[in-house]
């Protein structure tokens, strides 16, 4: 019942498939594209790519439209592992790498990782458990944004609705006085 050394292989071959996939949201690693190994010197990949560049290149194949799509992931895989910085980048990250850095520049990268890291949220969160700051927010309204308004300015408010006068063309008597508004009576007008 247990797994041959052939389909231990098969198993630790498909698990390494999938390890290699996760590098690229195609399916294939950009090494596989040029035929390489990942350790692959800088001469390596030039002479992969001129070697399948002739191969794949539309003159050489004209309407051909599967040749012209290959030519175009050679000239990408080309272009990223020809790159020191962009080659790190993809050993490190894979193809998501590639992305942030062609859109956000390299510390865009590193911001991106570290932030989207486990460690790193744990430690925000912890933080943010440790010093109290979710309740502080939340419940004693330090911050201001959810504080209801302190008693000078609602005494304010309210005498501007007073002192203001009637729109043009509204009924007086459909106009809600001030002390409707906030529930109270002055005492002058019992």
């Amino acid at each position: 019942m247990g797994l041959t050394r052939e389909s231990f292989a098969e198993e630790i071959m498909a698990h390494l498939d999938e390890a290699a996939r996760q590098l690229s949201r195609s399916g294939t690693t950009l090494y596989a594209v040029l035929e390489l190994k990942k350790g692959a010197s800088p001469e390596d990949i030039k002479k992969a790519y001129r070697k399948l560049a002739l191969k794949y290149h539309p003159d050489k194949n004209p309407g051909d439209a599967q040749a012209a799509e290959i030519f175009k992931e050679i000239n990408t895989a080309h272009s990223i592992l020809s790159d020191p910085k962009k080659r790190k980048i993809y050993d490190r990250h894979g193809s998501l790498g590639i992305y942030i850095y062609d859109h956000f520049g390299e510390e865009g990268v590193t911001y991106y990782f570290t932030m989207n890291s486990c460690w790193f949220k744990t430690l925000v969160l912890l933080c943010a458990l440790l010093t109290c700051c979710c309740c502080c927010c939340c419940c004693c309204f330090c911050c201001g944004a959810l504080k209801p308004p302190p008693e000078e300015v609602a005494r304010r408010y309210q005498q501007d609705v007073q002192n203001q006068p009637p729109r043009a063309g509204a009924d007086p008597a459909r106009v809600p006085s001030a002390a409707q508004h906030t529930g109270h009576v002055e005492e002058g007008s019992k």
